[in-house]
């Protein structure tokens, strides 16, 4: 008797065990099905940024960033001489730019760069014309040098900004606005040229176009380094 009683309490032992195993493995499968854990390890990352869309964690999208760094350039273009012109010419690189100072500083400079190339060939073309006066020959050959003279010391302004650093960082910045302000100087002396020599009228226009052009992107670009490279 006493035998059988003891086999008996065994059997219950090993079923309630069995039952309590069975409990916990239904409770870990259950688990399982809820999760939001991926359980495949082939799943994309789009299903996991589905996912987090469904579940409201957005990332911002591309447009959005771009939009918010456009803000900051029209933000800053607004303190300018010329503020329309900044926006619209800086804010086609507003990825490039971000909301970094140093690079509105260096892309501006590029863009006044890019136009005074511009300018240069403009001019050059126009020399190229076999109707121009002496006098104004003279006038536009003189205007060629100056913006020759400008693009120089653009490039040598993106040089030393590309270079900032040291002790000697604000010696070097203080280098770039004296180069950006001689460019300015160039561009108003070209245009002085054609106010003291008579000049036909619609050169004087066009000469004073293609090189307001430059001087108003540079004047834009020194007030960011005047106000931004420290």
């Amino acid at each position: 008797m006493e035998t059988n009683y003891t086999l008996k309490l065994a059997s219950y032992k090993v079923l309630t065990i069995v039952a309590f195993i069975l409990l916990a493995i239904s409770n870990i499968i259950s688990a399982c099905d809820n999760s939001t854990i991926p359980t495949n390890s082939t799943q994309t990352k789009n299903d996991y940024a589905a996912t987090n869309y469904r579940n409201k964690t957005i990332i911002p999208s591309k447009s959005n960033y771009t939009q918010t760094f456009k803000n900051y350039i029209k933000t800053s273009c607004n303190f300018t001489t010329y503020p329309s012109i900044c926006y619209k010419t800086l804010s086609p690189y507003a990825t490039k730019i971000e909301a970094d100072p140093l690079k509105l500083c260096n892309v501006s400079l590029s863009l006044a760069l890019k136009a005074a190339k511009s300018a240069s060939s403009a001019i050059s073309k126009i020399l190229k014309k076999n109707n121009l006066t002496e006098i104004a020959e003279q006038v536009v050959q003189d205007c060629f040098g100056n913006v020759k003279d400008s693009i120089g010391e653009l490039k040598d302004s993106l040089d030393a900004m590309g270079d900032l650093g040291g002790v000697d960082r604000k010696f070097q910045i203080s280098n770039v606005q004296t180069w950006v302000s001689a460019s300015i100087t160039n561009d108003q002396t070209c245009s002085d040229g054609f106010d003291e020599m008579n000049v036909d009228s619609t050169l004087t226009d066009k000469m004073r176009k293609i090189v307001l052009d430059v001087a108003r992107k540079t004047s834009n670009a020194l007030y960011f380094i005047n106000n931004n490279a420290y």
